[in-house]
């Protein structure tokens, strides 16, 4: 069975990966820990500030999954349920932290805080995620200029000398990248997904 599985989950064969996922098969198990570790670190470390101690968080809540797998009944529903394990843990982390040090604050104010900040960076790393995917299918070299623009933050220029290509040439290709992401139907997925109006609006000026 392990042969036919695909490299990556979520592609044609979602129902016997899911299949093979909850009957405890390992590399079903693997796909979809390869498919979200990153972007569970990422969000974990955006909350607690520690990566040593969010690869802890992440690792347990795979633990967690794997016990619980036989109730997983989709893609998505792992992919939201390890969300919700890893923020959980990682707002009982900081509720620790705060616990440890003598604070003037209350400490009611500063768990409604911890919430709201796990919160926005779950959605933060949900659009970036999304942002990726949609990267991924450009042409390589609007690719490449998207990757530097958007996870490395350079400017035009900067692009150009890495790329070797003139400023307008730059230009010209991320002003089509863009444009295609644009058109890509992030917009509908996210107001489908229940993201908030006001996060897609930033996430979409990001791609002025």
């Amino acid at each position: 069975m392990q042969a036919n599985l695909p490299e990556r989950p979520l592609h044609n064969n979602e129902e016997a990966i899911m299949l093979s996922f909850r009957e405890g098969n390992k590399e079903a198990f693997r796909l979809v820990y390869d498919q979200m570790v990153r972007p569970l670190s990422y969000f974990v470390e955006n909350i607690i500030h520690s990566p040593v101690d969010a690869e802890d968080i992440v690792a347990n809540a795979f633990y967690k999954l794997f016990h619980a797998r036989v109730n997983m009944r989709s893609y998505e529903h792992i992919k939201r349920w390890l969300y919700v394990i890893v923020r959980n843990e990682s707002i009982d982390y900081l509720r620790a932290k705060t616990r440890q040090k003598e604070s003037q604050y209350d400490l009611s104010y500063l768990e409604t805080g911890i919430e709201e900040q796990a919160e926005t960076e779950r959605v933060r790393t949900v659009l970036l995620q999304d942002i990726h995917k949609e990267i991924e299918r450009l042409p390589k070299q609007r690719k490449t200029i998207l990757r530097l623009y958007f996870f490395e933050q350079k400017n035009t220029s900067e692009i150009a000398e890495i790329m070797q290509l003139s400023p307008q040439t730059v230009l010209n290709h991320k002003t089509k990248a863009l444009d295609a992401l644009r058109k890509s139907g992030l917009r509908l997925k996210w107001l489908l997904d229940g993201v908030p109006g006001f996060v897609m609006a930033a996430a979409f000026y990001l791609l002025k």
